[in-house]
């Protein structure tokens, strides 16, 4: 379990230069645990936040995540942690500032829902590599720390 006394707490796993863009959920109330990892949408839905441990540090590590929106007609696309396979507007590309002027994207649940998939029935297309939930989800965080690793830290 992970637990965060704070929001400033919180507030303190992102990237000072993340920060600012951060809107802490009106919702969260403090001390707050949660399993695995903690994903929350802005209000307007342009930008998703992820909290998640560091396998290597244990410290926390937060993200901020740019929604695109593209059609709900859109063509059914793979999410590159939990490789859960969705159509329309449930997979898409969410990027993160990774410099002063370069951006790192990848194909992820659009509201970074994978704990949801993983524990859920797969889907007739879902890749889930014959893996029990539980080392599927082993595998979604390690695919979040190896995104962060190479891309943001």
């Amino acid at each position: 379990m992970i637990r965060i006394s704070s929001p400033n707490e919180l507030l303190q796993s992102f990237r000072p230069m993340d920060v600012d863009q951060v809107q802490v959920s009106k919702s969260f109330k403090f001390p707050m645990t949660f399993r695995d990892y903690l994903s929350w949408l802005e209000p307007s839905g342009h930008r998703v936040y992820l909290i998640y441990q560091d396998e290597n540090s244990g410290g926390l590590r937060g993200i901020v995540f740019e929604r695109t929106h593209g059609s709900a007609e859109a063509s059914p696309a793979m999410c590159q942690w939990c490789h859960a396979v969705r159509g329309g507007h449930r997979v898409s590309l969410l990027s993160a500032t990774a410099g002063k002027n370069r951006r790192v994207g990848v194909h992820l649940c659009t509201d970074l829902n994978c704990r949801d998939n993983v524990f859920s029935s797969p889907g007739i297309n879902d890749f889930h590599e014959g893996y029990t939930s539980q080392e599927r989800m082993k595998a979604v965080l390690q695919r979040m720390n190896e995104f962060a690793k190479n891309n943001l830290f």
